[in-house]
């Protein structure tokens, strides 16, 4: 990502090439997060607090243990928001 413009409500996002278009889902879970577009590296799951729960090399993580609410998902230097019902 080259730029990101934030103008009230509308947001400008230029040069994205389509090959780094990152695939959470299903979002919200019940138990099973899976990530595609992306090659196998770390993941880390945190609450919206920053607490570090879940650091996961696999690109399924199991969430059935977490609490619902909120949760902030790390792919390399990526952040997705999802929701853990």
């Amino acid at each position: 990502i080259r730029k990101i413009t934030f103008n009230n409500l509308t947001t400008d996002v230029e040069n994205i090439p389509s090959e780094n278009t990152i695939s959470v889902y299903p979002n919200p879970t019940h138990d099973l997060l899976i990530i595609q577009g992306v090659e196998p590296q770390v993941l880390r799951v945190y609450d919206l607090q920053g607490r570090l729960l879940i650091n996961e090399t696999s690109m399924q993580i199991n969430v059935s243990t977490l609490n619902m609410g909120t949760y902030l998902l790390q792919i390399g230097t990526q952040v997705v928001r999802f929701i853990k019902q």
